[in-house]
Parts: structure tokens; C-alpha cells; sequence
């Protein structure tokens, strides 16, 4: 009878062991959470990737995605909030996925060199904002690598798409005088069709590409697409910010001030009731004070200046450094 208990434990642990990576319930699950991530609601999208977590604790997506709710707050916020604990969680990523490397199959490898670029890319954006630039470069170096890795092993997980194409353009914006003496191509067309192709095929990375693709859009001038998507996409998530701020600066780099004063007082108004360390309150005021100073409304501008006055002493010694150029303006 013993001997019947564990044959049957190790064919149920084989059978685990050769189960895909990805089941429509984990995409769903997936989709769920990047839902309540993109309404800015962290601990319900927390709440959904833990239990995806909790049913298979030796699939790196489990951590991958809890890492991508620490991430968006920390970025949401301009705050090193869960450095440690995020930082905890990419390196399970990496030993997780390079585990399942060792045997499994064209799939499942594409979607571990998936998880495996995400994490360094995860990695890349925590040290440019809270570490070493350095850093930040090697990471993103090793997320394109991995990327890569992952459509050799099956070219059609659209979802490297959006890694790969990020990487390609934003690396030519970057990279300035090294692309002018062609140590680094100018592969921004190259970028946008990439990113353009995860939002068109992928299985669970079309909002996320879009987001990234409003910013290009952006950077590249043609201020009416991001308009016309940030507007879409802020109408689908009006509870968060995330669309918000990219919008507010498409009108203002557009010339469409009074817009733009209106997009920059919803901000402000939402992050008065939770300033947090009171970052992106100066952030939205300044801008939100520039685009008054366009509009020649000095009164509505000075009103705002009235405000930052009122909460200086609450804001952290570290942002009013980080700060003090808007800070400046803000109080001249």
C-alpha cells in the first residue's frame, strides 16, 4: 500500500511537472489583475496575482506579476516604497524561470525568457529612478537579451513584443551621441511596429503596449494619436492617474492649454487627499501653473501658488531638493 502511495504521488507530481506554463484561467486571471491595475487599484490587483501565486508557487508568473503592482505604485507615486520586498521578488523571478529553462517546452521557454526580461526590465526602471543609472543600463542590456531568447524560442508569443519594441526605441532616443557615430542603430520605426504588434496579437500585454505606446507617441510629436488613445484609455480607467498625466502633457506640448489645466486640476485635486510624499503635488501644480500662465489667468496660477505656500512645511526635505526648480517657479 505504501509503495501504491508513492507511485501515486510521483505520476501526480510528473503530471504537475508537465502541465504548460499558461492555462486560459491563468490568462484570465492575468487580465483581471492588470485590470485592477490600470484603475490604480493596488491591493486588488495585488490580491488577484497573490492567489495565482498561492495555486503554483514554483511559476515565476506568480511573482512576476506581484512585482508589476509594486512596480506601477512606486512609479505612481515617485516613491521608493517596497524596494526590498520588490527587489525579493525578481530575484525569485530569475531563479524560478532559469529552473524551468532546464526542461520544458519551445513555449513554456519563450514565456520564461518572457518573465526573465520583465524582471530585468523591472529592475532597469527601479535603478534609474531610486539607483544607479549605471545599473539601470546593464539591466535593460540583459532584458533585450532575454527577449530575444524568448522569439527564438517561439516567435509567436506576441507578448516579447512589447519588451523587445520598448527597448529598440527607447534605447535610440537615449542613446544620442553613441547612435550619431553609429555605435547604436536608429531602430525607433522598428520599436513602434513591435510594440504596435504586441498590442494587436498578444495574449495578455495589449494594454500595457498601449500605455507605452501613448508616450511614444508623445516623444515623437504626434501629440493628436496620443490625445485620441490616452483619451480612450483614461475613459476605460477614470479612477486612475496613469492615462492622465500623458494626456495632460499632450495638450500642453500641443498648445491646447485650457485642456491641459483641466486634465493637471483633476490630478492635483485627486493626489490633495493622498500627496503621499508630495512629488507629483508639485508636479501637477507646476505644470498645472504653466498652463495658466499660457492662458494669461495670473489670478487662477497665483491661487495655486497659495496652495504649494500652504503645504511647504509638509513636504519632505529630499523633494523640495528633487523639486526645487518647480519649487521656484511655483513660488516666485
Amino acid at each position: 500500500m505504501r509503495y501504491l502511495f508513492l507511485l501515486t504521488g510521483f505520476l501526480l507530481a510528473a503530471s504537475a511537472m508537465t502541465q504548460p506554463l499558461l492555462s486560459l484561467e491563468k490568462i484570465e486571471a492575468i487580465l483581471a489583475g492588470e485590470e485592477a491595475l490600470l484603475a490604480a487599484d493596488w491591493p486588488g490587483a495585488y490580491a488577484i496575482y497573490d492567489k495565482l501565486h498561492r495555486e503554483d508557487t514554483t511559476d515565476p508568473a506568480g511573482y512576476l506579476f506581484r512585482a508589476g503592482v509594486l512596480q506601477a505604485e512606486m512609479t505612481d507615486r515617485e516613491e521608493n516604497l517596497y524596494g526590498v520586498r520588490f527587489n525579493d521578488l525578481l530575484d525569485s523571478i530569475r531563479y524560478l524561470a532559469k529552473q524551468k529553462l532546464l526542461d520544458c517546452s519551445r513555449r513554456d521557454s519563450a514565456l520564461c525568457y518572457l518573465y526573465l526580461g520583465h524582471q530585468y526590465a523591472y529592475r532597469s526602471l527601479w535603478e534609474s529612478r531610486f539607483g544607479s543609472g549605471l545599473a539601470a543600463l546593464g539591466s535593460g542590456m540583459k532584458a533585450k537579451a532575454a527577449y530575444e531568447d524568448g522569439l527564438k524560442a517561439d516567435s509567436t508569443l506576441y507578448d516579447l513584443y512589447l519588451g523587445l519594441g520598448s527597448y529598440h526605441y527607447w534605447k535610440s532616443v537615449k542613446a544620442g551621441f553613441l547612435r550619431t557615430i553609429g555605435l547604436f542603430g536608429d531602430d525607433r520605426a522598428q520599436g513602434i511596429q513591435e510594440i504596435k504588434r504586441a498590442i494587436d496579437s498578444s495574449l495578455f500585454s495589449g494594454k500595457s503596449a498601449r500605455a507605452a505606446l501613448i508616450w511614444i507617441w508623445i516623444n515623437e510629436k504626434d501629440y493628436d494619436s496620443a490625445v485620441s488613445l490616452a483619451t480612450e484609455m483614461s475613459q476605460q480607467y477614470p479612477s486612475g492617474n496613469t492615462f492622465l498625466w500623458p494626456l495632460g502633457e499632450a495638450y500642453f506640448k500641443s498648445g491646447q492649454y485650457a485642456p491641459a489645466t483641466e486634465t493637471y486640476n483633476k490630478i492635483l485635486e485627486r493626489l490633495k487627499t493622498e500627496p503621499g510624499n508630495y512629488y507629483n503635488v508639485i508636479e501637477a501644480a507646476y505644470w498645472l501653473g504653466l498652463s495658466f500662465d499660457k492662458l494669461g489667468a495670473k489670478e487662477k496660477k497665483d491661487s495655486i501658488a497659495a496652495y504649494i505656500d500652504s503645504i511647504y512645511k509638509d513636504i519632505p526635505q529630499e523633494i523640495r531638493r528633487k523639486q526645487r526648480s518647480r519649487l521656484g517657479y511655483l513660488q516666485k
